[in-house]
């Protein structure tokens, strides 16, 4: 390689690098395609990260993994789910998961209850519990529940359903379904058998966990081994898309909500940055399966159904480069982008994988072309990137989220730190494989407070007993931060505390492998192995006999004689117990088989409710609907009359208005038109007479008119001179 070629590579990795650090390490195993997730929790619940000893408050979404640890308060409940398992804590109990990968399960209990229900277990699946006293280890699907109290060194183990092995330092134990036996010490020998009819508060918390999980709507949808089904139910609804098959969509999410933006990133190996949401249903879509836009809204496609899905820590493509830092950054502060993958698009682990977990890690997540997946593979192994793939969600607006480089490293939320990017931030920033930034004490912490609550110191002290010796333990932030700064966003290879032996990872986990006792020992023969002697609570031990020194034979013979008679009752007594064990477990197995039985039809009872009280539903809300609809038709009869009667309002306005105008128009009109004179009728000559003069005029001639006819008292009547006087000729 040319020295540009060199100086090339490194710039590449230290800006987000491009994965060719990833194949620099050979034989290393693939991540695990499980973690757990804490479905539910009432009170008081802390965790402690893997490698570390701080204490901190749980997070609903944060995966839990090998390493972790948990505590209850008092009072508390727990359910954390791992595939198609459910472990539930009882209140002041710890946990410790000691190993997890795809076909096994190891945790310890080192005081408290524990309840574990297996759904389904895949072939050459099991589970291992680590107690200070015993091992119990299961292969079958069932109900089981442990016990252990420090006080008294005691550990019961209960099986409702299935079938379990307890292994202690002397021999090894069968349980079946059924019993519940309490073990008072390590090697198995006392013990007593009780009667699993009695149940307490935590068992029917148990039991109601389970029903909600079994009746689980999104388990039609989904494998049982999704992590977080359950949320999906009440939290979003599921359609059938075309080109897509079934889709969920969430429910009352903001306008400027994205995949990948309400939560926060934190550090985990050996996946590296992982994605923590803030949504009670956000584990599952932000860990398997694929995001899709359509008509304007987010829908989340899941993976085929019945395959085994593979937990990824962010189902995300990030987006960097040095151009883009440039138009984006704030000062110091480089900017980290990423957008959630869409269907049949591959991804690019920032983590080692080998071929077979690539191909499961995409195959089982969503579908896609076997060929696409060999080709990027192959570029992947290779430490290239295809910079050059179309991402459909790139080109979404709002799709793309990103953050100064200090909020993502430091677990900070991501929702008030968004940057706001521009047209040319988008078109210059490049497709990369990771995040390549070295992570702080903070992002392996998370954004999570201190712990309202905390064991003892010697809760976690306690030795426990294993089969099956764990991986070494993880090493502190403080241990492996140089290591982590050498190569930023790179998950280094885990080195063991001290020598990779079973000893030294014993002594570091307080863990002790039952290797050397008989009853897990491979060289002796099945009879040489001791048998526990099972008993009741209270049952004396037989005294040794006494020999006497004056005549030890004798004494032989008799102490011989009693032994074979003692032997013979025992022979005796074992075979009555072994009877009525046999017909105490075959009434056992009956009344279990009622109570599954009685379980099942209260189960379809339940169901036949809920049918009937969602079709009561359905028909209350076609009532409803209908009444609506006559409400909103006799609201559109009256708005039609009420518009109607406005309209015959206003024409009656417009006809007063009309009829006012014309009378003003021809008021007017009369006003402007000129009066003529009146035509004088008087002689001219004369002056005009007045009032007075015609109306004794008029009299004058009246009385004119009544003297021609004779009767006319004053037609003799003398007359003045005036009125007597002749005109003048």
């Amino acid at each position: 390689m040319s020295i540009v070629s060199r100086w090339q590579a490194i710039i590449a990795l230290l800006l987000f690098g491009t994965g060719g650090a990833i194949q620099a390490q050979t034989g290393y195993d693939d991540p695990s395609g499980r973690v757990g997730r804490i479905n539910h929790m009432k009170g008081d619940v802390s965790y402690s990260p893997s490698g570390e000893d701080e204490w901190l408050q749980a997070a609903r979404n944060r995966p839990v993994i090998s390493g972790d640890r948990l505590w209850t308060g008092r009072g508390a409940r727990l359910e954390l789910q791992m595939g198609s398992a459910a472990v539930r804590l009882d209140g002041q109990t710890s946990f410790e998961l000691l190993d997890l990968d795809d076909r096994f399960a190891q945790f310890q209990v080192s005081q408290g209850a524990v309840n574990l229900t297996i759904r389904r277990l895949r072939e050459q699946q099991d589970f291992e519990i680590a107690t200070p006293n015993l091992v119990f280890t299961t292969d079958v699907a069932g109900r089981y529940r442990i016990d252990f109290e420090p006080e008294t060194q005691e550990t019961t183990v209960t099986v409702w359903r299935g079938r379990g092995e307890v292994y202690g330092d002397d021999g090894n134990l069968h349980i079946e379904a059924g019993e519940s036996v309490r073990f008072y010490g390590n090697d198995l020998a006392d013990y007593d058998v009780r009667n699993v009819s009695h149940s307490d508060s935590f068992d029917r918390y148990c039991l109601d966990r389970d029903q909600v999980l079994e009746r689980s709507v999104s388990l039609r949808y989904l494998d049982d081994d999704v992590i977080g089904y359950v949320d999906l139910d009440l939290h979003g609804r599921w359609y059938a898309e075309r080109n897509y098959g079934n889709v969920w969509y969430p429910n009352q999410v903001a306008n400027d909500w994205a995949p990948y933006r309400d939560g926060h990133w934190v550090w985990q190996e050996p996946w590296g940055w992982t994605w923590v949401d803030n949504a009670v249903w956000g584990f599952a879509p932000s860990h398997y399966g694929r995001w899709i836009h359509l008509s304007g809204r987010w829908g989340w496609i899941p993976g085929p159904r019945n395959v085994r899905p593979i937990y990824a820590p962010a189902l995300v493509a990030f987006v960097g480069g040095r151009n883009w830092s440039l138009s984006v950054s704030f000062g110091n502060r480089s900017p980290v982008g990423w957008f959630p993958l869409g269907p049949r698009e591959p991804y690019y682990p920032s983590y080692r994988a080998s071929r077979d977990y690539f191909t499961r890690v995409n195959v089982n997540n969503t579908t896609i072309n076997t060929t696409i997946i060999n080709n990027t593979y192959n570029n992947y192994a290779s430490g290239q990137f295809q910079t050059n793939q179309v991402y459909a969600n790139r080109t979404v607006q709002g799709a793309l989220t990103a953050v100064p480089s200090e909020v993502f490293v430091n677990a900070r939320p991501v929702r008030g730190a968004m940057l706001a990017l521009d047209q040319r931030a988008l078109s210059t920033g490049s497709l990369t494989r990771m995040a390549a930034i070295a992570p702080s004490q903070r992002s392996v912490l998370g954004a999570d407070s201190a712990a309202r609550v905390r064991p003892e110191r010697q809760v976690f002290d306690r030795s426990v007993m294993v089969r099956t010796a764990p991986p070494a333990e993880q090493q502190s932030f403080q241990d492996r931060s140089q290591q982590l700064q050498r190569n930023p966003g790179l998950v280094p290879e885990p080195t063991p505390r001290g020598n990779t032996n079973h000893s030294a990872s014993d002594e570091n986990r307080n863990v002790r492998v039952l290797l050397d006792s008989p009853a897990m020992r491979t060289d002796m023969r099945e009879s040489d192995k001791p048998v526990p002697e099972r008993r009741s609570l209270g049952d004396p031990q037989r005294p040794n006999p006494q020999v006497n020194p004056n005549n030890p034979g004798v004494d032989s013979q008799r102490i011989q004689a009693e032994q074979q008679e003692r032997q013979r009752q025992t022979d005796q007594q074992e075979q009555q117990r072994q009877s009525e064990q046999a017909r105490q477990a075959e009434q056992q197995n009956r009344q279990a088989e009622q109570s599954r039985q009685v379980e099942q039809q209260n189960r379809q009872a339940e169901q036949a409710r809920q049918v009937e009280q969602q079709n009561m539903q359905a028909e209350q809300a076609r009532q409803v609907e209908q009444q609506n609809r006559q409400a909103e038709q006799q609201n559109r009869q009256a708005e039609q009359a009420r518009l109607i009667e406005q309209q015959n309002r206003d024409a009656e306005q417009a006809r007063q208005a009309e009829q006012q105008a014309r009378e003003a128009e021809a008021q007017r009109q009369s006003e402007q038109r000129p009066i003529k004179p009146e035509r004088d009728q008087t002689p001219r000559g004369k002056e005009p007479r007045s009032d007075r003069d015609r109306a004794e005029g008029e009299e004058d001639e009246d009385d004119d008119k009544k003297d021609s006819k004779g009767k006319n008292p004053r037609k003799d009547a003398p007359r003045d001179n005036a009125s007597s006087a002749s005109p003048l000729a």
